[in-house]
């Protein structure tokens, strides 16, 4: 009878070994969080304004943009410090580029960040 409960605690062991090892971690929870705007302006035009907006990120790519008085579902992904996120307002899609550091720093743009009429966000990390 000793030897079935040594035999069964091996297996257990070696079944939980194969569940953990099975197990990855998310890329996306380290920077998961909310994070406050701080400043916006046109990539041609030297003028910086204060801006107040908040971003919150879930873990699960998900999250809320709430500026102008509204908040906005988001979708959102990372590539290495390749930021990119898909804000939805009235069942259209607004996307914006980026970047995310590890430090909490986050910068996006609403277009192409060489045209003079694409805005420019950033964002720090609370």
């Amino acid at each position: 009878m000793k030897i079935s409960k040594l035999i069964a605690l091996v297996l257990a062991a070696a079944l939980l070994a194969t569940l953990f090892a099975g197990c990855k971690s998310n890329p996306l929870k380290p920077y998961a969080g909310t994070y406050l705007g701080q400043t916006e302006k046109l990539v041609g035009d030297d003028t910086v304004e204060a801006i107040d907006y908040k971003l919150v990120l879930a873990d699960d790519g998900t999250g809320t943009h709430s500026r102008d008085g509204l908040t906005l579902k988001i979708t959102w992904t990372l590539d290495g410090e390749n930021f990119t996120m898909q804000e939805t307002f009235l069942g259209m899609g607004l996307d914006y580029t980026g970047t995310l550091k590890a430090d909490g720093s986050l910068v996006i743009y609403n277009g192409d960040p060489t045209d003079d009429w694409t805005y420019i966000f950033t964002y720090a990390k609370q």
